[in-house]
């Protein structure tokens, strides 16, 4: 399986927070330190903001920082949160019995497991000790 780039940006957006839990963080922070683009990780803040997983505080002085504590929050909440559900979504060409229902059912129960195998990993497992200031 690829994760979405969108999926490992989100990662390393909590990642960040996560290590700098006793303040704001700025979005020019997380894009200087992972050298990614400002403006894509804009709409990875504003989806974590709209998913519940980040406060983000507007204004000059604003950031975001976690809205959960990182032991809550598992790697296979984000990953479900960012990625589709199902990869044959698109396919058009029918089977011999005219659906792909199967395979689509089968596709969907693997990354579900998937998922499921992520629920065991939360934020706080990925940060290392010396990150947290």
């Amino acid at each position: 399986m690829k994760m979405t780039r969108s999926t490992d940006y989100a990662i390393r957006v909590l990642i960040f927070a996560a290590s700098h839990p006793t303040r704001l963080v700025q979005i020019q922070e997380v894009a200087t330190h992972y050298d990614i683009s400002k403006n894509h990780l804009m709409k990875i803040v504003h989806s974590l903001s709209k998913f519940g997983l980040i406060i983000s505080v507007q204004g000059r002085n604003g950031g975001f920082k976690l809205a959960k504590s990182p032991e809550t929050i598992t790697l296979g909440e984000i990953v479900h949160l960012f990625e589709e559900v199902s990869y044959l979504e698109n396919v058009t060409v029918p089977n011999k019995n005219g659906s792909l229902q199967n395979t689509r059912q089968a596709f969907d129960q693997a990354f579900m497991s998937f998922t499921d195998a992520l629920q065991a990993y939360t934020l706080q497992d990925l940060i290392a000790p010396t990150m947290i200031d």
